[in-house]
């Protein structure tokens, strides 16, 4: 099945996935170009650009060297409102630099809020977790295996 299918699946924790890396990314790149101007929401962008990545793709703790804190905090992060309220912090974080002056960082808020906004359509239609093929996870084919009803995305 590829990322269309996937996407017409109607499962809001993989568009959840999916804008919280976009999200991450351009939290990472405009933390980078507005470093100078705005330091300390700069690198709150990079960290929080960062976090997001690792939230997302697990694989990359393997990779990363972190400490087992670290590890077992973002691994807690498994559940649609955790996950929720992680990228409503860093939305609103975001969203209060706008304070001290207008800069491409809204973007980032933005993706941020908008990653936060699918976490809890999921949690509030109680979803399952599912991660996209795309990005080396189950994938919404996998997931027709194990009592899932394709349709709805809903445990049956």
């Amino acid at each position: 099945m590829g990322v269309v299918e996937e996407l017409k699946y109607g499962n809001w924790s993989l568009y959840g996935q999916l804008v919280a890396l976009l999200s991450g990314v351009l939290l990472i790149i405009l933390g980078g170009v507005t470093l100078f101007a705005h330091i300390i929401y700069s690198i709150l962008a990079i960290v929080f650009g960062a976090v997001c990545i690792l939230i997302e793709l697990p694989f990359v703790l393997k990779i990363c060297p972190t400490g087992p804190v670290f590890d077992k905090a973002v691994n807690a992060l498994n559940n649609h409102w955790l996950r929720f309220l992680a990228y409503l912090v860093f939305a609103i974080v975001m969203w209060s630099s706008m304070a001290q002056s207008s800069t491409v960082l809204a973007i980032g808020a933005a993706t941020t809020t908008l990653a936060a906004a699918c976490y809890l359509i999921a949690a509030i239609k109680k979803q399952s977790q599912m991660t996209t093929s795309l990005l080396g996870g189950s994938g919404v084919e996998n997931q027709s295996h194990h009592g899932f009803d394709t349709r709805y995305a809903q445990p049956v």
